[in-house]
């Protein structure tokens, strides 16, 4: 398999991050990066020396996506996970943390995680400690917790591979289109485990109001895409497959609780096109690989950049049946978290500051939505009109000095407000002169000449030369 030149570039990278002495090492990568790929090239690299490689995940289908991607560059495997039929006899092990837990430790001189930012758990801990001489990778979008513990607890160093941006530009991933038609009222809603409380967020979204316009919006922007919808429980993401089937919309719900068989089947009939819209209770935040699902709902309010980035990351794959992707916002993640491809920089130190119950305010983003279509973009890149209907944004007024010494935030002028300003003073202009030519019958005083030259822009002595040219037939004589 080729791998792409930012892809070389990070196994370069960890190479280096190794031969300075670091032990422990993350590698992060947006969404589609190809995180996997970069693990299996590491990894056959690795065992050309005889060595022994563990690679870890916490779903079934990310085990068996790794098992295929190991495939694909013909290496030799085993897969450690309950009911698997695989051989277990090989250098490279894929394995359940949840099943190599409870068993013997194959030999392992490296250890790889993957959605490594679950890794600082007790039970990736004590693995660890299984192997004091392992060399640990964690491959991870988003090295951050949402309980503010820091990655730095066990690693070391942190290699960022290609942000998501240039993976748009680049044609990896797709450019979403933001609607953010509604914006819940979490004020209320306290936190508990660096999270929004669940019951309380469910108690927010999960009511006749909100589906409704839930339906609708989809019906608007996103009709007949495959789509996965986030729901802040059970019962709501139940609730709106039943709204959803109401209006005529083929829709089903998995959550965890769902047994295998039919999860599976539900996952493949969607994959195959049955219905149209696959609603979930925190089931397809990871592991989900379908290209062609191009419109993402967000009904489930977060504290979490990482559920986020996952959720979205769902949709923004390339696929030869979509040119972009939808993403309609119903849970205000888009003004919390800030689009998706804006630049962020990580870090192995923990969060600053642990949300409190009474500490509800939401970081201010660079979103703006439109009153008229509700696409919600940068108003840096489009000041004058919304990138989606066109309709033109209300533009602040250019603000003055009130006092002498005062100093006032201009705001940058936009080219509709220097034509606009252009005008004004061509206006000016031509009523000072408009009053400079009225005959001496009608009251033109020299005040009002002074007013008139000041507001046109003229020097301050052009009112009193008008005034003192004003010949006996009662006409200025313009100077």
């Amino acid at each position: 398999m080729k791998l792409r030149p930012y892809q070389t570039d990070a196994i370069d990278k960890l190479t280096a991050s190794f031969q300075k002495g670091h032990r422990k090492v993350i590698l992060q990568a947006s969404t589609g990066a190809g995180k996997t790929v970069v693990a299996s090239e590491l990894i056959r690299r690795i065992i050309v020396n005889g060595n022994h490689v563990l690679f870890i995940a916490h779903r079934k289908e990310i085990i068996n996506q790794t098992s295929d991607k190991l495939d694909a560059f013909n290496i030799e495997h085993g897969v450690i996970m309950a009911n698997h039929k695989r051989k277990n006899n090989h250098a490279v092990q894929v394995a359940s943390i949840q099943t190599i837990s409870r068993r013997n430790k194959p030999p392992a001189d490296v250890i790889i995680f993957d959605e490594g930012h679950l890794s600082i758990s007790k039970s990736y801990v004590d693995l660890v400690k299984a192997y004091p001489d392992a060399v640990v990778l964690c491959l991870t979008a988003t090295p951050i917790r949402g309980d503010g513990r820091g990655m730095g607890e066990i690693y070391t160093d942190i290699v960022q591979v290609v942000p998501m941006a240039q993976l748009i530009e680049e044609g990896h991933l797709v450019k979403p289109r933001v609607f953010a038609p509604f914006t819940p009222n979490m004020k209320d809603v306290h936190i508990s485990k660096g999270d929004y409380d669940a019951t309380e967020t469910a108690a927010v979204m999960d009511n006749a109001v909100i589906t409704g316009d839930i339906i609708k919006t989809w019906q608007k922007y996103a009709l007949d895409r495959p789509t996965i919808a986030f729901a802040s429980s059970v019962q709501h993401s139940k609730n709106i497959v039943t709204a959803f089937e109401k209006a005529g919309i083929s829709a089903r719900h998995l959550d965890a609780k769902t047994p295998a068989i039919e999860r599976d089947t539900i996952i493949n009939d969607f994959k195959r096109g049955a219905f149209k819209v696959l609603s979930n209770m925190a089931i397809m935040i990871e592991g989900f690989d379908h290209p062609p699902t191009s419109c993402v709902i967000l009904a489930r309010p977060t504290k979490s950049v990482t559920i986020y980035l996952q959720a979205v990351g769902r949709v923004m794959r390339p696929h030869e049946s979509k040119t972009d992707c939808i993403i309609l916002d119903h849970a205000g993640l888009t003004m919390t978290h800030d689009f998706v491809d804006v630049a962020r920089e990580w870090t192995l130190e923990p969060n600053p500051k642990k949300p409190r119950a009474s500490d509800n305010k939401e970081p201010t983003t660079s979103v703006t939505v439109c009153p008229e279509c509700f696409c919600s973009y940068s108003k840096r890149l489009s000041p004058l009109a919304c990138p989606e209907c066109g309709a033109e944004v209300e533009q602040p007024e250019v603000a003055e000095v009130h006092a002498a010494g005062e100093l006032v935030e201009l705001a940058k002028p936009t080219t509709e407000m220097m034509v606009a300003e252009s005008r004004r003073i061509e206006a000016a202009k031509s009523k000072a002169w408009e009053l400079a030519r009225k005959p001496v019958t009608e009251i033109v005083t020299l005040k009002q000449l002074q007013e008139a030259g000041i507001a046109a822009g003229f020097e301050s002595g052009w009112a009193w030369h008008q005034w003192r040219g004003r010949s006996v037939g009662g006409v200025y004589h313009v100077q």
